[in-house]
């Protein structure tokens, strides 16, 4: 009854396990959500930080930062973005203190002169066990053995432990991980998840367990979406979550 996405992404495997009627909307009709504060604030966060490692070492200050976001924000037309929110949650004023506090708090988690970046928003495409899948990862580093640090900037704060498990907490990373050893032979030895707005590091050591429980992850809902397309059955689920959801309004569960 539908066409499956070509491919997919670890984002849009955590949407489809969230909610299967979510994701058809985004990703079957191609329904586009409209900009969030959030989502603002981590996108511009990210363009200054990208900008940012690509400077020389000797000149990666708190100073070239802040003169980093003010060049950004003006090339990029970011103050028209931000005044362009169906629902902003503050003023002007409050969104660049928001940025900047997060971009200062990477001195918390790293000497930015003493750290090279490898590869930034890196495209990776593979298969996954004959999964088609498609993503950008924040960075990686490549450490003293050889092996891949993936790391993914955070500018909320950690999910809730009692509604999300650590393998599902860092289930983006270990896609990551197991793409870029399908695509490019590369072996990933930790990943990241850098909390900007509170300046601290959750991590975790990849092992064969972790990505067999990934990779079951990504495998299973391929097969569950390809399901749903040829039945035309899409589940809603109800929860909390559904008073924040842009599709609340068209969604069958709500009528």
């Amino acid at each position: 009854m539908f066409t499956p996405p070509a491919y997919l992404s670890p984002s849009s495997i955590n949407t489809y396990r969230e909610c299967p009627q979510k994701f058809k909307f985004s990703r079957i009709d191609g329904l586009q959500e409209p900009p969030t504060w959030h989502t603002h604030l981590g996108t511009f966060v990210h363009e200054v930080l990208e900008h940012f490692y690509q400077v020389d070492a000797d000149d990666r200050t708190l100073d070239s930062a802040r003169a980093l976001a003010t060049a950004r924000w003006k090339e990029s037309g970011w103050e028209e973005q931000v005044n362009g929110l169906l629902k902003p949650l503050g003023s002007i004023t409050d969104f660049k203190k928001a940025a900047f506090e997060c971009i200062t708090n990477l001195w918390q988690l790293e000497d930015p002169q003493q750290t090279e970046i490898d590869g930034m928003e890196h495209e990776v495409l593979a298969e996954v066990d004959g999964v088609a899948m498609k993503g950008y990862i924040d960075r990686f580093i490549f450490g003293d053995d050889g092996k891949v640090v993936i790391g993914d900037y955070k500018t909320g704060n950690p999910p809730n432990p009692r509604f999300k498990s650590e393998d599902e907490k860092f289930f983006q990373l270990l896609a990551y991980a197991l793409m870029l050893e399908a695509a490019d032979q590369e072996e990933t030895s930790r990943v990241q998840l850098l909390y900007l707005k509170l300046g601290a590091s959750h991590e975790v050591t990849v092992t064969p367990v972790k990505l067999a429980i990934a990779r079951g992850v990504i495998v299973e809902t391929k097969e569950a979406i390809d399901n749903a397309c040829t039945t035309g059955s899409f589940e809603c689920n109800v929860t909390k979550l559904c008073d924040w959801c842009h599709f609340k309004p068209i969604c069958p569960a709500h009528q």
